[in-house]
């Protein structure tokens, strides 16, 4: 099985976990960062896995573009989709609906919430100070594995 893993990240997280996911698959699989291959040619991939970063509990606007306009292709694939994000998990069914239609999201065998966490080297300035200011005293997110364990087992069972 050869598997597109098509991502969007803001701050690196999702990057990260799109890597491991390919590195866990028992196929093939290819990594793609939409920002930078704005239109990659599905045709030679049995499967797709979509990841997104969630802020203000939206995904960044190149994933959704993504899967409006490929849309009828993808249902004719083996299809996964996966959150990184700070919020925590009783968000996630939440932000799947905000952000990808539901026909998509039917049709994904497995969906994933990675957690997060704050890479403070890849953010503006204002974003770093509003991050460090609404974080304070709180616990900070992390990614977990055993979510991606459970996603990559799930997708290709």
């Amino acid at each position: 099985m050869k598997t597109a893993i098509i991502y969007a990240t803001r701050s690196g997280t999702a990057e990260k976990c799109s890597a491991k996911i390919s590195e866990m698959l028992s196929g093939e699989s290819t990594v793609v960062n939409i920002k930078k291959v704005s239109s990659p040619d599905l045709s030679g991939y049995d499967s797709v896995i979509v990841g997104a970063s969630i802020r203000i509990g939206k995904v960044q606007k190149e994933i959704s573009e993504f899967v409006q306009k490929n849309l009828e292709t993808l249902k004719a694939k083996r299809l996964g989709v996966f959150f990184c994000m700070g919020a925590g998990e009783e968000n996630f069914n939440e932000y799947l609906s905000q952000n990808f239609p539901k026909e998509f999201l039917d049709k994904c065998k497995a969906k994933g919430f990675f957690g997060g966490e704050f890479n403070l080297e890849r953010l503006g300035f204002l974003s770093k100070m509003m991050l460090k200011a609404a974080s304070k005293g709180k616990p900070q997110p992390h990614i977990i594995p055993g979510n991606i364990d459970r996603f990559v087992k799930d997708f290709e069972d």
